[in-house]
């Protein structure tokens, strides 16, 4: 139980200082210019795709990609830098101790992986936690939207998770987004 606990204070801990980093909540800090106009800085989430999964919707997800506001970034694919959230929403317990980079595939629309990285080892996730798993695709630029990503868990989870995010488009939902 203590560890139960401590995981989940854990994630939430890492959840909170990932939404810190991102600016105010989940959108990056204005700031003026010498001309007077105003700009984005810092680093933004932008949601990608959110949804449920798991049996009842036992855990339900959130897709984000991270977007820089700031000028040395600006010449950064978009899309390579992703964060998956996910929730517990109906087990006692989800075992993602695990989970490696094999656990996930990246597919660019012509069926191609995408090579991933996982920047951190994902923790377990108590009832109604969640956890913040950090992926880099190798070589975004190249890679033909929209994506499909899968996540599936190992057997030890407890809970099984078999996660399927189809039309994943980056470049499309950011551009949208900026201002004329």
């Amino acid at each position: 139980m203590q560890s139960a606990k401590l995981a989940t204070h854990s994630a939430l801990w890492g959840l909170v200082s990932l939404l810190i980093i991102a600016g105010s909540p989940c959108c990056g800090a204005d700031t003026q210019t010498s001309t007077n106009t105003t700009a984005q800085v810092g680093e933004r989430l932008i949601l990608l795709a959110a949804g449920e999964s798991g049996t009842a919707g036992s855990v339900s997800y959130g897709l984000y990609c991270v977007v820089s506001g700031a000028r040395a970034a600006s010449n950064k694919t978009v899309g390579g830098d992703l964060v998956l959230v996910l929730r517990n929403n109906g087990a006692k317990w989800i075992a993602l101790d695990d989970v490696t980079v094999e656990d996930f595939s990246l597919r660019d629309s012509q069926g191609s992986g995408i090579k991933l990285y996982l920047q951190s080892s994902p923790k377990g996730i108590a009832y109604g936690a969640s956890e913040v798993i950090h992926l880099i695709a190798d070589h975004a630029a190249n890679a033909r939207q929209p994506w499909a990503l899968r996540f599936k868990s190992k057997p030890k989870a407890h809970v099984p998770i078999d996660l399927s995010i189809a039309g994943i488009e980056p470049q499309r939902v950011v551009s949208s987004r900026r201002e004329p």
